[in-house]
């Protein structure tokens, strides 16, 4: 699973604003996808994650992790 991490300034703001995309299957995808934003300026980085390990599974741990803190 790969995804693209779009960073830019927001005029308000002195902090840059990152936006998490949705997950691809292929990595084909998540790079076509960069490319455009690239092309519109924006700063990309493509994010990947192990197979067999689902997006929604990186919440939960951390949210297992913080309730055993407790």
């Amino acid at each position: 699973m790969y995804r693209v991490i779009t960073k830019y300034r927001d005029s308000g703001s002195s902090r840059p604003v990152v936006e998490r995309g949705p997950w691809h299957s292929d990595h084909d995808t998540a790079e076509y996808w960069a490319d455009i934003l690239r092309a519109l300026g924006y700063v990309v980085e493509i994010q990947s994650q192990h197979m067999g390990h689902a997006p929604d599974d990186d919440n939960r741990a951390l949210a297992d992790a913080l309730s055993s803190m407790a």
